[in-house]
């Protein structure tokens, strides 16, 4: 099977409840052969709708709504900037006076802000998939390294148990560029890689990230991209909700 290299070069996912289990790795999600590994963080946007339409005093004093202010000042700013509504991790890590580490997650802010802040002035990160914007710049920074070879791209299994979904689909990776960006299936594939093995991608559907790994170059070029946020990482790298914050 195409998928087997993969499937046999991660390590073996352990329960949390294992009395060995030390948490989740880079090497649960893709083989250690890489040499070199980058996290793709998924894009977050500001949302103004609850600036623009604020209840009153009493409306937030009844309803017990938290002030917020670290993400209304940090997303007043971004407005005022007229950037857009995108929201740079750096940025946020900055606002909360977190870190902008390695096994960086969205529980490390969540624990920062009182219950409600980040989905009344956030949206997103995904889970399990790229945007269309974010699969493009991914798609042009691995092209020269891919060229016209095909390429494979399997969807994850547990969202589509009980259907009869086909999960494994081939193309070149310009065939692909179209695919990725269909949502009939609600998820970019999990794993995507070319014929000759020298990257691969993986979009867990369970995560709010994407790594790849692939050669010094490769992984070197995805680092530098412009449009994508991204934070080199290991094989020992945690992925897990409960990476200490350090």
């Amino acid at each position: 099977m195409v998928f087997e290299w993969i499937r046999s070069g991660r390590a073996t996912l352990r329960r949390r409840d294992d009395p060995g289990w030390r948490g989740n790795f880079v090497s649960h999600l893709l083989p250690t052969t890489f040499s070199t590994y980058a996290k793709v963080l998924h894009r977050v946007d500001a949302c103004y709708e609850n600036i623009d339409n604020p209840l009153s005093p009493k409306e937030n004093e009844i309803l017990k709504i938290p002030a917020c202010i670290e993400l209304r000042a940090l997303i007043g700013n971004l407005r005022a900037d007229l950037r857009g509504t995108r929201l740079r991790w750096k940025e946020i890590a900055e606002a909360l006076k977190g870190p902008f580490e390695p096994e960086l997650n969205l529980e490390w802010f969540r624990a920062k802000l009182e219950p409600g802040c980040w989905p009344r002035f956030l949206r997103g990160p995904d889970e399990g998939t790229l945007d269309a914007e974010e699969c493009s710049a991914l798609v042009s920074t691995l092209r020269p390294f891919t060229g016209n070879q095909e390429c494979s791209f399997r969807f994850a299994e547990m969202p589509f148990i009980g259907t009869n979904k086909q999960l494994l689909f081939h193309g070149t990776l310009e065939e692909g560029r179209a695919f990725l960006s269909d949502r009939t299936y609600q998820f970019t594939p999990e794993y995507w890689w070319p014929a000759d093995g020298c990257w691969c991608v993986c979009s867990d559907y369970d995560l709010m990230f994407t790594v790849v790994g692939g050669g010094e170059e490769l992984i070197s070029a995805v680092l530098r991209d412009t449009f994508l946020e991204c934070i080199e990482v290991t094989p020992s790298t945690r992925i897990d909700f409960y990476a200490p914050m350090k």
